[in-house]
């Protein structure tokens, strides 16, 4: 295997970035020694045959040539000087976030200094790279970042028992192209390192923290307890029977785990005694009314609050039982406002209740799972009970936050709904509005489901929705529904939704974990009901999808013929072909045009 790294196409790469300077050498002792000499910001230097690299406390870090890189950055420091504790460790985030965007994989961050990878999280950490800093004085002081990254190793090639490469977790990656990933990173994370914005994404994925750790101060010198946390300075928190003692970088020799105490599982009577005093936080106070006196306080009867709270989809409660709180008294009692000053009817209040009920429970689930992933990181397979009392707390933490931003979202969305209504008023209306609908599908989804499990499963589909509703948004679209692997959309015109059906294809082609798509475009009538589009050309849509071939847009005839005269799409017919439902109908295979 050469190992001479391209000089030309790394530096082409970086030609938009601050790095103005990097050099690469087939071989040298020690990059962070060499650049030490002339510390001046935004120089790096690259190689794959270090000789003489060394961590922290001067421990030896040699490889085989060709099989790591080191490299070694000078970067501007914070102005803060209280901030540089935390250098190291955003310096790790940055190699975090490149070694994942090339490969996906599960990468923690060991206080302080090191990296560490494996291929799931059934299996132990590996360090895969450690990380070196050394401050340099002068009036612009500056820090020369040293980073080992194990790139290719076998088991027996690795400097260390515990130690891991990319290869061994199966990733094998063009060093160029982890080198100009770790440098980019360096530059963004640089530009906020000043400040504490970065300090939670650290904190996120540093595993020492939770731990129990014995930290060793020398020799004959060690602090047992659990890491805490994080301070400021970038100190490392650990309990102690004296209460939480911080630790600097520099005054620790060895961070090594600590003996395990892991709590009991709380008791039923806990389990119910913590979520009662969450949902009390969440409603204001505690459940101490019974559906009557709901009724009479709001001045309905208790047959109204029964349909009312069937309509909003919670568990029917018995008249005898005290569930209810001033929360429900004060909301029912909005709602009797409502009908009975006649600007709704008790129908039509019903039928938002449902549509209330319905998004709402959907909505705080989703949010409570988003809220539960940032909780759990990426590298955990399930939710223990610490884990669910972490992630609930934060959502209650949060909601009061959260309602101004539901509420403004509703509104928003009720404007343009709005807007919609009044552009689609015409005397046929009654029969439906004309929409451009499109259906997006991944290809292979159900072969893939066979070979994920069920966490990595949840991360495709999450990014596949995002992606999606990121595209349909941007070009003026809306999203109908997701279903897994197909995501359903909807355009005013023939334009936007072609433009959303390229985007779609290009974003996933260029995603590395999102598998290849393809698209079916159909325009004309459908009917618009409760947020969900029928009709004729929804079908039409989806059975074109199904006919499409992987990275295609197929289209039917209208669409087709509105991009007519069109410069930057064609549109070529194929054969006619049969569509289940539908008949035989000529489909057109959409695609840029060269130069557009």
């Amino acid at each position: 295997m050469s190992h001479f790294l391209d000089r030309s196409e790394i530096n082409d790469r970086l030609a938009d970035t601050p790095w103005q300077d990097v050099d690469v050498t087939p071989q040298i002792a020690s990059t962070n020694d060499e650049l030490m000499r002339d510390p001046r910001p935004w120089r790096a230097l690259l190689t794959d045959n270090q000789t003489e690299g060394r961590g922290r406390v001067d421990r030896s870090w040699v490889v085989p040539p060709g099989r790591s890189i080191a490299l070694s950055a000078t970067l501007p420091l914070p102005q803060d000087a209280t901030r540089w504790g935390w250098v190291p460790l955003l310096v790790g985030v940055a190699v975090r976030r490149a070694v994942r965007n090339l490969t996906g994989a599960s990468i923690g961050l060991k206080w302080p200094n090191d990296v560490l990878a494996r291929a799931d999280a059934r299996q132990p950490w590996g360090k895969l790279a450690g990380i070196l800093c050394n401050a340099s004085g002068g009036a612009e002081p500056t820090v020369v970042a040293g980073i080992g990254i194990n790139v290719h190793q076998e088991r027996d090639e690795l400097p260390v028992d515990n130690a891991t490469s990319l290869h061994l977790i199966g990733h094998d990656v063009r060093c160029e192209d982890l080198a100009v990933g770790v440098l980019q990173e360096l530059a963004a994370v640089q530009q906020e390192w000043g400040g504490p914005e970065l300090d939670d994404v650290y904190r996120s994925a540093c595993v020492t923290i939770g731990q129990q750790v014995r930290v060793e101060l020398s020799e004959d010198d060690a602090v047992s307890g659990e890491a805490l946390d994080v301070d400021p300075m970038g100190r490392l928190l650990v309990d102690t029977p004296s209460g939480p003692v911080p630790h600097a970088v520099g005054d620790v020799i060895h961070i090594r785990p600590g003996e395990s105490t892991v709590p009991p599982e709380p008791s039923p009577r806990e389990r119910a005694a913590f979520v009662d005093a969450l949902e009390q936080r969440l409603l204001g106070s505690p459940r101490t009314l019974r559906r009557a006196d709901v009724a009479r306080s709001a001045g309905v009867t208790t047959d109204e609050t029964r349909r009312l709270w069937r309509a909003l989809g919670f568990v029917n409660a018995r008249d005898e039982d005290t569930v209810f709180t001033e929360a429900d008294v004060k909301a029912t009692r909005s709602v009797a406002r409502t009908i009975r000053d006649g600007a709704l009817d008790e129908a039509t209040v019903l039928g938002l209740a449902r549509a209330v009920g319905r998004s709402t429970d959907r909505l705080a689930m989703w949010s409570l799972q988003v809220i539960t992933d940032m909780v759990i990181g990426s590298d955990t397979l399930g939710v223990d009970s610490r884990v669910a009392r972490l992630a609930a707390e934060r959502a209650v933490d949060v909601a009061d936050d959260l309602s101004p931003l539901i509420d403004y979202v509703w509104r928003r969305s009720l404007a343009v709904a709005i807007s919609r209504l009044i552009a689609d008023s015409e005397p046929e209306s009654h029969i439906g509005v004309i929409r451009t609908i499109g259906f997006a599908d991944l290809v292979n989804f159900t072969q893939l489901t066979r070979q994920l499990n069920e966490r990595e499963l949840a991360v495709l589909v999450q990014r596949f929705e995002s992606l999606a509703s990121d595209i349909v948004a941007a070009h003026g679209g809306a999203i109908v529904k997701t279903i897994g692997d197909e995501v359903l959309f909807s355009h005013t015109t023939v334009e936007g939704a072609t433009a959303i059906a390229f985007d779609l294809l290009d974003q996933a082609a260029a995603d590395d974990l999102i598998p290849r798509m393809r698209v079916g475009l159909a325009t004309g009538r459908v009917l618009a009901r409760l947020g969900d589009v029928y009709g004729n050309t929804v079908n039409r849509a989806a059975r074109l999808t199904g006919a499409a071939s992987p990275g295609t847009v197929l289209a039917d005839t209208d669409v087709a013929s509105a991009l007519a005269g069109r410069t930057d799409v064609r549109a070529v017919a194929r054969e006619a072909i049969h569509l289940a439902g539908i008949g035989e109908i000529t489909s057109w295979v959409l695609s840029r045009r060269r130069g557009n």
